[in-house]
């Protein structure tokens, strides 16, 4: 961080956390209106003008409150109630009901920053009576399809409490109390912002003199000796204060344990571990850093937020507030897709600086969150991890979206656990964890069920394939796929159909999946040999790369290829795979 003459910050970007927190903070400026007041830089910084922080305080909470309504305002014991209606009339009112509480998000992600929070105070205040008129009216024609007394009794008993619900939430922003208990399952107890809790008017004042003062006066003293373990600048001693637990609860800091994060370090009873005024602004901006995932991503993925990080502020900010977009258009309805988030991160990155494919993608982090109220009843979670080289050589040589496509659908990965499966396979491979597993279980299951269609496990079996051939021996994404999809055509061409019918495939691939996941691989030879054999037909030339042993691909590998093909060898899906790959494999 450097102060310049125009009474300028900049700001440099670090570790994710603290990218995190600027973001956050721009945010934050932009929503009070702000924008014009930074400015990024070619070399990856961004410069904030100081007299930005002026209303700083008002616009803090006011995003906060916004947050809060976007999570709470909601019209789902109305909406349960309509679904266990059993009449012609229910689905449209349930579909009404549904329209008018997207309506409501959408007035509350709409909301702006005010100088004046008693404006601001009453935008929130419209938005609640004027969707109790709308619940009314949609009530008054539901109520003309219910048949009992104890239905109108209870469509009454729950428009009441929604008038309630909501003036409740409402009163408790003005009051200042739901924002100390948004903000407080990200910093917990955190002086002014989560504590004292309850209702507080003056905690923008306090917010103010204890957060934003400090910055203005520490800006006009000169360099001490005491070092910034965020920015790297030195400051007096009393520009410092120590790193805790309330300046990022899902991180767990402490002075006796700093999970997940730095490695704390002290000497002689002197803590090394500490952060300046206006990097404890930026740590308590970060919670505006991240992105909320829509409630069914947060579901499946046992995640709520997510922030994709990048050594580029510009770059950062873009990618972003992007990516929340297209999760807030998901939130509410425009489109129903589900979003790959991590793959979607990657094409907005590329499209922003396309001459740097490789380089952006190394340097590219996830940071996945979950927040609590109270440790002692749930725990918070935390995900980081990053793409590697090999991974982002192969996302720059091969078309992968047309694969993830054909993951993308729900699936019961373990009993009672069901994920978003292109999301949970692109999330395991930057992890580096197997997917055989997943390929097994899926392949069990289509013989069971006697399903031929092997697409999806044709494109996990070929990702996993990829990825690993780039890390075991830095092999082209071209020649992998050529040697994986060679073995599956020279198994589409072995034996027609008429030669083996389906029924008899189904059995005889059965037995193959039992050798191939218990990685007998002389049995599986011998058992494919004797095929040949039977049906008295030469092995080909080309089988015999997988008769034999190689480094570039394992045994199962090659089997599991094999058997993809073996499956459906019919003319229809042949061609069908054909033209789909045509628009997957090869290079950009």
């Amino acid at each position: 961080m450097a102060v310049e003459k125009e009474r300028k910050i900049t700001l440099y970007p670090s570790n994710w956390l603290y990218n995190a927190g600027v973001v956050g903070f721009l945010r934050v400026l932009e929503f009070g209106g702000k924008r014009r007041a930074f400015e990024f830089k070619g070399d990856g910084s961004v410069e904030v003008e100081i007299s930005a922080l002026d209303g700083f305080e008002i616009y803090y909470f006011e995003y906060a409150s916004k947050l809060y309504l976007l999570q709470n305002l909601n019209l789902k014991e109305i909406i349960n109630f309509a679904k266990g209606l059993k009449n012609k009339e229910s689905n449209k009112i349930i579909s009404k009901i549904q329209e008018l509480e997207n309506g409501i998000q959408r007035r509350v992600f709409n909301l702006k920053g005010n100088k004046k929070w008693s404006t601001f105070r009453k935008e929130v205040l419209n938005i609640k009576t004027e969707s109790m008129r709308k619940v009314k009216e949609i009530v008054r024609e539901l109520k003309k399809s219910l048949n009992t007394k104890k239905e109108r009794r209870k469509i009454k008993e729950i428009v009441d409490n929604i008038n309630k619900y909501f003036a409740d939430i409402c009163f408790s922003v003005f009051d200042f109390k739901a924002q100390a208990d948004f903000l407080g399952r990200f910093y917990f107890n955190k002086v002014v912002i989560a504590n004292p809790k309850g209702e507080n008017l003056k905690r923008p004042e306090d917010f103010k003199e204890r957060y934003l003062n400090p910055i203005l006066e520490m800006l006009n003293r000169e360099n001490g000796d005491n070092l910034c373990i965020l920015c790297g600048k030195n400051y007096p001693e009393e520009g410092l204060s120590e790193l805790s637990e309330g300046d990022f609860s899902i991180l767990g800091i402490s002075s006796n344990t700093f999970a997940n994060f730095y490695n704390y370090y002290a000497m002689n009873g002197v803590s090394y571990n500490r952060k300046c005024h206006l990097c404890q602004l930026i740590l308590l901006c970060a919670f505006a850093g991240f992105n909320l995932k829509p409630w069914q991503m947060r579901e499946l993925d046992g995640t709520d937020y997510i922030f994709v990080n990048y050594p580029s502020f510009e770059e950062v900010f873009s990618v972003n507030n992007k990516l929340q977009t297209l999760l807030d258009k998901f939130h509410l309805g425009i489109f129903t897709e589900k979003i790959n988030t991590y793959f979607k991160s990657f094409e907005l990155i590329l499209q922003l600086a396309k001459k740097k494919t490789r380089w952006l993608l190394e340097n590219t982090y996830f940071a996945e969150i979950k927040v609590s109220a109270r440790k002692d009843q749930a725990k918070p979670k935390f995900v980081y991890f990053n793409i590697d080289k090999a991974f982002s050589e192969i996302f720059s040589e091969f078309k992968l979206d047309t694969l993830l496509n054909n993951l993308s659908f729900l699936y019961e990965i373990y009993k009672g656990n069901s994920v978003y499966l292109s999301t949970e396979i692109l999330k395991r491979l930057i992890e580096k964890k197997p997917l055989i597993h997943i390929a097994f279980k899926m392949l069990s299951e289509k013989l069971s069920e006697r399903d031929k269609y092997m697409l999806p496990i044709w494109s996990l079996i070929l990702l996993e394939f990829l990825i690993n051939q780039k890390r075991r021996l830095n092999m082209s994404a071209e020649k992998s796929y050529g040697i994986l999809k060679s073995i599956q055509a020279v198994s589409r061409r072995s034996f027609s159909i008429e030669e083996i019918d389906q029924e008899k495939r189904f059995h005889i691939s059965q037995r193959f999946l039992t050798l191939i996941r218990g990685g007998r691989k002389e049995d599986f030879y011998h058992e494919l040999l004797r095929l040949f054999v039977v049906y008295k037909k030469p092995v080909p030339e080309n089988l015999f790369s997988l008769l034999t042993e190689s480094e570039e691909i394992s045994f199962q590998e090659k089997a599991l290829a094999f058997l993809t093909g073996f499956i459906n060898p019919t003319e229809e899906e042949t061609s069908t795979v054909k033209e789909k790959e045509t628009n997957t494999g090869g290079k950009q």
